[in-house]
């Protein structure tokens, strides 16, 4: 048994701590804490709702997946490629959501292809051959026995792919393949062919095909999650709640944004999830108005907030919540001023979620609430004012100044997930799962960028003294969604929204108080900042 006296717990002890959770009371920010409460109680606010364990998804679920590929086709072969192996064992390896979503295999270089003939359709999987060389270096390989046995897909090894592809592929017919035009997951970027398309290219040469992009039929058919899907994403949805409340609970003024950072992604772990679904976002101070933060390196001050976006994968699925917290624990009036306008907005945009509802009527209902909201602080002339700005028409609202981006998007395979109704104009339906998270961004330089005109000279004189009143305010507030067929559900509803439950959580006592060690902290203070 290892030594557990507080002194000498090794890093991934103290870690596990952090997750623990004291009985509720005063927010302490000194050093004093007993080392009893490493063994502390869970968290009084929430119970994570009791769940079954996670039964595999049906070899029967991707075939009708397939099958269903397969009905988007002419005559002709598609070829979908996984991700490849990472440059180094030792790097960490991530499934394309492709081939994730069409055979359940989640091992580097595999490949699926389906050749069809009229009615006759058929698939065949490629794997890596087994090699007891490699696999003392990487783990265990399925091998095309095991694969096959797994997925009930006829198994080769990849080495034959292009073989066999030329043998299905009539001179002149057509290759079907996935992202094609678009950049990848690993090094591509626009303008430069995807790895992908280089390895299309390479096969439709060989044969004398055409390409043919099926990507939209694909991104039709992830729209709608099934049960399976579903299951997951709200199982990534309760684990990163739970990250989010041991967030809560370990601000201190003068913590640097990756200690929270390094919390949320051990609570992770320790869950299940496989990793982080996207960058983990921790902004504090003027940081929180940089919509996709990532340095994390910054000190924190008592007077701010801090943007917490982050979200758990599991098993494959995405979540993603947001919140905003004061670093002090207390919302200053101008902090609680702005985060309440936020909050009606998400709330005004959820109230029209139901099946049959559009997503324009959602971001309009936020929009105008948002828009209302900064009016009333000053921060626009009027709910409908405008400006002269650099876009298209030259004329643009001015509540855009402060809420930029959209109102959400859909998740799933990856955090950025095709929806029905947000990606491809169609009416919700059971089976969407999406976010919302509208936000205000009070940037401290916000004026200083309108384009130079009469009119916007006035515009900012009139604002100034707002925009100083709630400068480096920033507030995002982000849930995921399922559409059901009475309405909608908050998946992420256990992280707290409400500001006087963000307080309230925030004072209670945690573990890295006793074991936060702030004089190795401030080492970074030394180190350059990125």
């Amino acid at each position: 048994m290892r030594d557990r006296r507080p002194s000498l717990l090794p890093v991934w002890l103290l870690l596990a701590a952090l997750a623990a959770c004291a009985p509720a009371g005063a927010r302490s920010t000194t050093n004093t804490a007993a080392p009893a409460a490493l063994s502390g109680a869970a968290d009084e606010g929430w119970s994570v709702p009791s769940l079954p364990p996670l039964q595999p998804v049906a070899p029967a679920e991707y075939a009708r997946r397939r099958a269903a590929l397969a009905a988007q086709m002419q005559d002709g072969v598609l070829v979908v490629w996984g991700a490849p192996e990472p440059e180094a064992d030792y790097l960490t390896f991530a499934q394309s959501p492709p081939l994730r979503y069409l055979t359940g295999i989640a091992e580097p270089g595999a490949a699926l292809v389906v050749a069809k003939t009229g009615a006759d359709v058929r698939a065949r999987l490629f794997v890596r051959p087994r090699s007891p060389a490699r696999e003392v270096w990487e783990g265990a390989r399925l091998g095309a026995e095991a694969a096959q046995a797994r997925t009930g897909i006829a198994a080769r090894d990849v080495g034959t792919l292009a073989v066999v592809v030329d043998s299905l592929l009539p001179s002149g017919g057509t290759l079907y393949t996935l992202w094609a035009g678009a950049p990848d997951a690993h090094g591509g970027s626009a303008g430069v062919l995807s790895r992908e398309a280089q390895l299309a290219g390479g096969l439709a040469r060989r044969a004398g095909a055409r390409l043919a992009p099926l990507d939209a039929a694909l991104l039709r058919l992830r729209a709608l999650k099934s049960p399976a899907e579903r299951d997951r994403i709200r199982r990534a949805a309760y684990i990163t709640a739970l990250a989010q409340r041991a967030a809560l609970r370990a601000w201190q003024p003068g913590m640097n944004e990756f200690e929270v950072q390094g919390l949320v992604e051990y609570v992770f772990r320790r869950h299940g999830a496989e990793r982080p679904s996207f960058a983990t976002i921790i902004g504090s101070g003027p940081n929180s108005t940089t919509l996709h933060y990532q340095a994390n390196n910054r000190f924190s001050q008592p007077d701010e907030v801090v943007v917490m976006d982050v979200g758990a994968s599991y098993d494959g699925y995405a979540a993603d919540v947001t919140r905003t917290v004061p670093v002090s624990g207390r919302f200053s009036p101008e902090q609680r001023a702005v985060y309440e306008i936020v909050l009606a907005a998400q709330k005004a945009a959820e109230s029209q979620a139901r099946p049959g509802a559009s997503w324009a009527q959602l971001q309009r209902a936020a929009a105008r609430t948002i828009a209302e909201g900064l009016a009333r602080l000053g921060l626009i002339d009027s709910p409908t004012a405008t400006y002269a700005c650099a876009e298209a028409g030259g004329v643009c609202p001015q509540y855009r100044l402060f809420f930029m981006h959209g109102l959400g998007h859909g998740i799933g395979l990856d955090v950025h997930d095709p929806d029905a109704a947000i990606g491809f104009g169609a009416p919700f339906a059971v089976g969407s799962a999406f976010t919302i998270e509208p936000g205000i961004y009070v940037r401290a330089d916000v004026l200083e960028h309108l384009p130079d005109t009469p009119e916007n000279r006035a515009l900012a004189q009139r604002l100034r003294p707002a925009v100083e009143r709630y400068r480096t305010i920033g507030v995002r507030i982000e849930d995921d969604y399922f559409i059901t067929e009475g309405g909608v559900e908050r998946i992420s509803a256990g992280a707290p929204r409400e500001p006087d439950e963000v307080e309230a959580l925030m004072r209670q006592a945690t573990p890295l108080a006793a074991e936060r060690r702030p004089e190795v902290v401030e080492w970074y203070r030394g180190v350059a900042p990125r």
